[in-house]
């Protein structure tokens, strides 16, 4: 619910990038699971195949969240509880400690460092689970994010393939425990132009916000926070997965999808393959949905999986793009189509001169 009569009650916070964090705050609302980001000069976790970036200007200081609440009539004290380079088992050592401190709110953002560490996303998103059932048991809310998605330069997961398959784990993980998400991931990927540009260090720091894109971070929790639907319908599960090989001809084709502010338009929501609609089942509600697709006639060559949904705010968030494609099995490729999208371009010539001299076992290969 938004903020409604300031009715000062305490109310606590927490988190920074990559970490888990408390805090405690009076917010002028009816709601107590408000928690803030100081966000400021945190750094955030960084790939363990990629140099953490050295101490710099990053220039002016950005709005953190405390000033963002604020604004919107929540006064939070927020306690900052991040440490660079932790995975998320280390957080998870270290939880109780943390929420021995009492607060209402826990912002619980982990996982940059696993994913660098080549830890699975269903192993990241068991520790998260235990520290947000330790939150609980401690009486604390959680608010889950996340993680900010990798530059296309970075060492590993260039592409945010991994990153994305671990947003799907960690939405599945707050709708399945009733909790918010705030998501990042989404809003800088998705709903940022430019983002690599405008709202990340860049040159060797391959991983980290510059302010601005802090304060990004920190204008995307506030809304969750304060009852603001920012964020269209977005992915979990897709089956075939994302470039699966190999696939039946007759599969049955799958796609989750959740709405974590005003709910999915169900009515709205339709499922396509190679940009045309196709016949499908809706199972589900409009916070967590299931579109399925059995095929009547077999399927063949590179499938691409495309949704097209909208929420239920006004004026409504939308979803229209290509999350998955998949290779069904039998598929004959042109020599010199590395990507196997079915085609010889200028994209499979970067594709391969990025990898040249690579061997198979080496990260670009």
């Amino acid at each position: 619910t938004a903020p409604t009569a300031p009715e000062p009650e305490p109310v606590s916070t927490t988190p920074e990038p990559q970490a888990a964090a408390e805090a405690q705050a009076e917010p002028a609302a009816e709601r107590d699971t408000l928690s803030a980001d100081d966000t400021a000069d945190a750094p955030a976790a960084s790939d363990e195949d990629e140099e953490p970036a050295p101490a710099r200007d990053l220039g002016p200081e950005p709005t953190t969240m405390e000033e963002l609440l604020a604004e919107r009539g929540f006064a939070a004290e927020v306690q900052n509880f991040g440490v660079p380079g932790e995975t998320t088992a280390e957080g998870l050592s270290r939880i109780d400690d943390v929420l021995a401190g009492g607060g209402d709110a826990l912002l619980l953002m982990e996982g940059t460092n696993d994913i660098g560490a080549r830890i699975s996303p269903e192993t990241i998103r068991f520790n998260l689970r235990e520290m947000a059932q330790r939150a609980e048991a401690g009486g604390l809310s959680t608010v889950h994010l996340t993680i900010v998605p990798r530059l296309p330069s970075a060492n590993f997961d260039g592409s945010n393939q991994v990153t994305g398959e671990l947003a799907a784990q960690v939405r599945e993980l707050a709708w399945s425990r009733g909790e918010e998400l705030a998501d990042p991931f989404e809003v800088f990927l998705f709903q940022t132009d430019d983002v690599f540009d405008r709202l990340y260090v860049g040159g060797d720091d391959k991983l980290h916000p510059n302010p601005a894109g802090y304060a990004r971070l920190a204008e995307t929790v506030a809304d969750v926070l304060t009852g603001e639907d920012s964020v269209p319908p977005v992915p979990g599960e897709i089956f075939p997965i994302n470039d699966q090989q190999n696939v039946d001809p007759d599969v049955e084709v799958r796609v989750d999808l959740y709405d974590f502010g005003t709910g999915i338009d169900l009515n709205q929501t339709e499922l396509l393959l190679d940009g045309e609609l196709v016949p499908q089942t809706l199972t589900g509600d409009d916070r967590r949905v299931t579109l399925t697709h059995q095929p009547t006639e077999p399927l063949n060559g590179v499938v691409f999986v495309s949704v097209r949904s909208r929420d239920l705010a006004s004026p409504a968030h939308v979803l229209d793009r290509r999350l998955a494609q998949f290779v069904v099995r039998g598929t004959q490729f042109l020599d010199g189509d590395v990507d196997r999208d079915g085609r010889v371009d200028g994209a499979d010539l970067v594709a391969f001169a990025l990898r040249f001299g690579s061997a198979r076992g080496d990260d670009v290969y």
